[in-house]
């Protein structure tokens, strides 16, 4: 339903119209040399604005990002794992990837039509080191091996780092079961898969990094500001950090039942994996946790001082579900005197409730999304009647309904009176101001207007 009502946002507008004039490629070379170096996300975009462009629809591409991060889940941990998936896993896996997304701290990408991809990094990740581990050659393993090398690489360069530093650790998995005899290991496939996935990936950062683009709009020195001291940094980290517990923390209470039923489902094969060495796996776990979250913070602290912008952190909570739901898990195997039939009447009642919050949230959310895309379908109907009677002086126009929600944080900080201007919305939304700006022209551009929109004067 929210992907239905979903509308175009800024850059929606911006890359449709370019993609109407350009080929694929022609874009991406646009892009590299004035605006980024991700060239694997813009070819993302490229695919997708071009068949927009094709068939005039676009509801579904939102679905079928979603089904494509559930597929990339499923396959990672079946083979990690060592297990057949049964209809029981495949059902926790979904929930495991719908809470992920629901929950995230910047939900609305999932329905931002040139983002989407900020949901597949994490899944991504997860798939490649899977096929890593796969000791057997075979073709369509390489194939995918440098498919993934190639998105991972080339697609996100503050995510980069993280899959380099993932797959360090996966080679020193290997190595270690060689004793840390370095010529052995090679000899073992797993450990050329790695080293060529490496090589992949920096070869694709170097091609990122490289773009013109990226200077063009680092040059923009009202938007980024890079800590001028040792410690402006640690300041910046802390802050970065600390913003992103803080939006999780809201949601821990989800991800608690969650353990609940991945431990119904996948308890037995992990506790298998960690008998007996539950303090050492919760140790590691941890250590690379910190590790991973330091990496994720590091580019919005070097551009911005601090937080940065909310989607960076997209990947960090599917690593956050994983590891809290993991140590959970551990948690529950220690307490044996907790009968299974506690544990089931717990999973149960934190399912039921689950259900019951998505119950509210439907009856709350749709009304708002459909009132936010009549609002924009209204004011299109308009602009497009205004172009054929010939209007070629700026038009003014009613705001866009904005489509607000309401989540555990907005509740919580209600009750503690803090939740001013606080409140979340279903969807990037964009509209001109009282002068017509960038969004203006992106939008007259694309409906072929031949005047500028702005908001009515309210004086």
């Amino acid at each position: 339903m929210l992907a239905v009502n979903a509308r175009f946002h800024f850059d929606d507008l911006h890359f449709l119209w370019k993609l109407r004039d350009m080929s694929i490629w022609e874009y991406v070379s646009d892009m590299y040399f004035s605006r980024s170096g991700r060239f694997v996300g813009y070819f993302i975009n490229g695919v997708v604005f071009k068949t927009i462009l094709k068939i005039d629809a676009y509801w579904f591409f939102p679905i079928i990002f979603g089904f494509l991060g559930i597929s990339l889940t499923l396959i990672g941990l079946r083979k990690l794992l060592k297990t057949k998936l049964n209809f029981l896993h495949i059902n926790v896996i979904v929930l495991f990837y719908n809470i992920y997304v629901l929950t995230n701290i910047d939900f609305p990408v999932f329905f931002w039509l040139c983002a989407m991809s900020y949901y597949l990094l994490a899944p991504a990740l997860l798939f490649l080191i899977s096929e890593m581990l796969e000791k057997k050659n075979s073709f369509t393993n390489w194939i995918l091996i440098v498919l993934l090398s190639i998105f991972l690489g080339g697609g996100q360069e503050a995510f980069t780092p993280i899959v380099m530093f993932s797959l360090f650790l996966v080679f020193i998995k290997v190595l270690s079961e060689y004793s840390f005899q370095f010529k052995l290991a090679l000899k073992d496939s797993r450990s050329i898969k790695i080293i060529v996935a490496e090589i992949i990936i920096l070869i694709a950062l170097i091609i990122v990094i490289a773009a013109p683009g990226n200077y063009n709009r680092l040059s923009d020195v009202s938007e980024f500001q890079s800590p001028q001291s040792l410690i402006a940094y640690i300041v910046g980290f802390g802050h970065s950090i600390s913003v992103f517990l803080y939006f999780v923390s809201f949601y821990f209470l989800y991800y608690i039942v969650l353990a609940f039923v991945i431990n119904t489902a996948f308890g037995n094969t992990l506790n298998k994996i960690v008998a007996g060495k539950q303090m050492r796996f919760f140790l590691y776990s941890l250590a690379i946790y910190v590790v991973y979250v330091l990496l994720t913070a590091f580019p919005s602290v070097f551009l911005w001082g601090g937080f940065g912008i909310q989607r960076n952190y997209t990947h960090a909570v599917f690593v956050t579900m994983l590891v809290v739901c993991f140590w959970l898990i551990l948690w529950l195997d220690s307490f044996h005197f907790l009968k299974q039939k506690f544990i089931n009447l717990l999973q149960y009642i934190g399912v039921f409730t689950l259900i019951l919050i998505m119950g509210m949230s439907l009856y709350e959310d749709i009304p708002s999304a459909k009132k936010y895309s009549r609002s924009v379908d209204s004011r299109i109907s308009y602009l497009l009647q205004k172009k054929e009677q010939g209007q070629i002086e700026t038009v003014e126009v009613e705001p866009i309904f904005v489509p607000y929600t309401k989540d555990v944080k907005w509740y919580f900080l209600g009750i503690l009176n803090k939740n001013n201007n606080s409140t979340p919305v279903l969807y990037y939304i964009s509209d001109t101001d009282i002068e017509p700006n960038e969004y203006s022209s992106h939008l007259s551009k694309f409906f072929n207007l031949d005047f500028q929109i702005k908001l009515k004067d309210k004086d």
